[in-house]
């Protein structure tokens, strides 16, 4: 890369750099990352180092309404454990227990049968041995001796039939009725041994039922393991979902020196709120940053679109985001020290007093929705703070607008802390909360719009030194005669001082019929002509006797007369007045012509080339409704006053003669005055000097009396009819005496 374009590329980043839009945007952009900063760090939860098994010395709230899913999933498992299993039937299960029964007591029959035709002499033992070769009916070895010997005797006889009976007929029955399992097949046994009942004529043969029992009953009945968990999962899914275990917003997750269980845990992992595991939650993050963006789009465009003069104006934006992050800060500092109380005092209505005062209501009700939305994610979404920040901030906005009194911007403290009381114990009556709710929240709502208007009011100083731009406070601190640089300019240059009273008056009046501000253009009017005081003596206005451009070329007097509102500016800059004051008093001539000694050079300059341009106010001209109505009325007020008949027909077309020819020399090419606004201004301006130069009546010629006592004497001693009239009349005589023309200049004699 050669040197050269290393250069250009290095002067078009310059330029980019300097340049307004680039400066503005830069702005904006940062003041976005900063509120989105803010706002996403406070709206993450706060971390606690605990671990499973843990004494919490935290009382731990909810920020929001979580399901404790590991409690949900405990009762679901233990009502889904209580659940009958799935149970498929054995084929031929039950069949088989009643043949194997009819088959166990036949084969005994028939072994007690032969036992007792044994003719041989051998005891029952050794008889049982020797015809049960299989030990099939050992349990004849359990029966006691009478209990066989009879058995034996009565060759299966009635008792034998009746314990047959009921084993097959009634127990055996009972027990296919039921779902036999392997887990459960003891007990149904032993439940059905029970007919078998102590005391009755087969109790000593019950060893024999519970031989068979044992024997023959099988499970008819198994348990379809798949399909018994496939049910208690769809259970577990189902109670899940319509029985989940809640713990509600504000509601503890967990309490003071209790013990941190795995479902707690888990809640708390969930949530981000442990220390150890959690990480960031990068989605929050995301998404506070998102939704203030779209917030801060949607607010410039808004003032681009509709408040162009705001958004294009540099000051204009640094301004809005100063106060945005200065609200910021008090709205962190709040949260970081008094989490649980920062919805109800967050001073919210920082930002749009101060804007309202500095830019207008329009653009600070926009900051104002930008930043309700804004902190109500950083306090989880509060409908109370929304609605009190949305009401309150309109509120304040409209009652400090061009606010002229700072006692009128602390009421509105008062008031704005009544309103924000208002909703807090309408929303507590909504929501039906206890008296002790509403005054405490209703009384710390009341502070927070004390404290947001307080807080405003100290900072405006701060903010019109720093951004050059003016209040209607200042303007009226600047009004005040006593001011250093007024009290200069009516000790040094008295008729200049009065020239610009007037100047101001007539200003102040047309300024007020456009819409304009009005304050503002009578404020720069007073000091438009300041200039005036380095050579207040080569100006008409201040001139007593001999005229200094006697004896000056025309060409110098020019510059003498244009440069004052150079040395106007210079004066203004040394006194610290605003950017937009000295900006009247370098605009109030635009680039007029200086006519007078214009045309003097024409007749007395020899030479062809004679410059216009060198006859010419610097400028600029005008770029300001303000500054353009402080010009024609500067004009205006000159020119009437130097006219010889100030009757309202001549005094309305000099008014309208000099407009018009401001409009013609391109004056008025930069402000936004409409033909319709020139022809308002004409108005007022007629309507104000008809009233400073309204007509008077014309005195009688009074004869010249020797003495004052004579004169005395005239006036008592006329006819009593004649005397009133010829009071009054001495009266205003003795004061001021008619003009007596003298070559176009009008004396006025001294009375004696």
């Amino acid at each position: 890369m050669t040197k050269k374009k290393k250069k250009n590329k290095e002067m078009k980043f310059f330029k980019l750099v300097k340049s307004t839009s680039f400066q503005r945007l830069l702005v904006i952009v940062v003041t976005w990352l900063i509120l989105s900063t803010v706002v996403a760090y406070e709206a993450a939860p706060v971390k606690y180092k605990l671990g499973k098994g843990d004494i919490s010395p935290y009382d731990i709230q909810a920020p929001r309404d979580i399901e404790n899913s590991i409690r949900t999933r405990q009762n679901a498992e233990e009502k889904a454990s209580k659940l009958p299993p799935v149970v498929i039937n054995i084929d031929n299960a039950n069949n088989d227990m009643l043949n194997g029964a009819y088959e166990y007591f036949e084969g005994l029959n028939k072994l007690i049968v032969k036992i007792y035709e044994d003719n041989k002499y051998r005891t029952l033992d050794e008889k049982i041995q020797n015809f049960d070769e299989q030990g099939a009916y050992e349990v004849l070895y359990d029966l006691k001796e009478p209990a066989l010997a009879l058995l034996i005797a009565d060759q299966g006889g009635e008792n034998f039939q009746t314990l047959k009976s009921i084993v097959i007929k009634e127990i055996i029955p009972e027990l296919t009725k039921k779902n036999l399992m392997e887990d459960n097949l003891a007990i149904e046994i032993a439940r059905g041994l029970e007919t078998i009942r102590e005391g009755s004529a087969i109790e000593p043969l019950k060893p024999i039922a519970v031989d068979v029992l044992q024997k023959v009953i099988k499970p008819n009945s198994r348990l379809d393991e798949e399909a018994t968990n496939a049910k208690r999962e769809a259970y577990i899914e189902s109670y899940i979902k319509e029985n989940p275990v809640i713990i509600y917003k504000d509601e503890r997750i967990i309490s003071k020196d209790d013990v941190v269980t795995e479902d707690k845990y888990e809640v708390l992992k969930e949530i981000n709120y442990i220390d150890s595991e959690g990480k960031p939650d990068y989605l929050l993050y995301m998404a506070v940053f998102i939704i203030i963006l779209l917030l801060f789009i949607s607010a410039f465009l808004y003032l681009r679109n509709f408040h162009p003069k705001v958004y294009y104006d540099r000051n204009s934006i640094f301004l809005i985001c100063v106060s945005i992050l200065i609200t910021s800060f008090f709205a962190w500092a709040i949260r970081e020290f008094i989490p649980d109380l920062s919805y109800f005092i967050i001073p919210v209505f920082i930002a749009p007093v101060l804007i309202a005062i500095f830019l207008g209501i329009e653009a600070a009700i926009t900051i104002n929705i930008l930043l309700t939305f804004s902190f109500a994610l950083m306090v989880g979404r509060n409908f109370e703070f929304m609605i009190m920040s949305i009401l309150g901030g309109t509120f304040a906005t409209f009652f400090t607008a061009n606010a002229t009194q700072r006692r009128k911007i602390s009421m509105t403290g008062f008031m704005l802390g009544c309103l924000n009381a208002l909703v807090i114990v309408l929303m507590g009556l909504i929501e039906k909360r206890s008296l002790d709710n509403f005054l405490n929240d209703g009384g710390l709502a009341f502070i927070n719009g004390l404290l947001s208007i307080v807080l405003a009011i100290g900072l405006l100083p701060f903010l019109e030194t720093t951004f050059n731009v003016v209040t209607p406070l200042k303007l009226l601190e600047l009004a005040d005669p006593n001011h250093p640089l007024l009290k200069r300019l009516l000790m040094e240059a008295p008729g200049t001082y009065h020239h610009s009273l007037m100047v101001g008056n007539l200003a102040e009046v047309a300024t007020r019929e456009i819409g304009g501000n009005a304050l503002l253009a009578r404020v720069g009017a007073y000091f438009h002509d300041v200039g005036k005081l380095k050579r207040p003596y080569f100006f008409k206005e201040n001139q007593l006797s001999d005229n200094p451009h006697d004896k000056l070329t025309p060409n110098l007097s020019t510059l003498v007369i244009t440069s004052h509102t150079k040395d106007g500016e210079e004066f203004a800059a040394k006194y610290r007045l605003p950017k937009i004051i000295r900006d009247i008093i370098t605009q109030h001539h635009g680039n007029t012509l200086v006519a007078y000694f214009y045309h003097k050079a024409t007749q007395t300059d020899k030479t062809d080339e004679l410059n216009e341009d060198n006859f010419r106010y610097e400028g600029p001209v005008p770029d300001t409704r303000e500054a353009a109505v402080v010009m024609l009325a500067d004009s205006v007020e000159a020119a009437v006053r130097s006219l010889p008949e100030k009757t309202p027909g001549k005094t309305e077309g000099l008014v309208r003669k000099i407009i018009k020819d401001k409009l013609d020399d391109d004056q008025l090419s930069r402000c936004d005055l409409t033909l319709k606004d020139l022809s308002i201004i004409a108005d007022s301006f007629t309507q104000v000097l008809s009233g400073v130069y309204h007509e008077r009546p014309e005195y009688p010629e009074l004869e010249k009396k020797k003495s004052l006592s004579e004169l005395d004497n005239s006036i008592y001693n006329t006819p009593k009819s004649n005397k009133g009239h010829r009071r009054d009349v001495d009266n205003e005589a003795s004061s001021v005496q008619p003009p007596e023309e003298n070559g176009g200049i009008k004396r006025y004699p001294e009375t004696n």
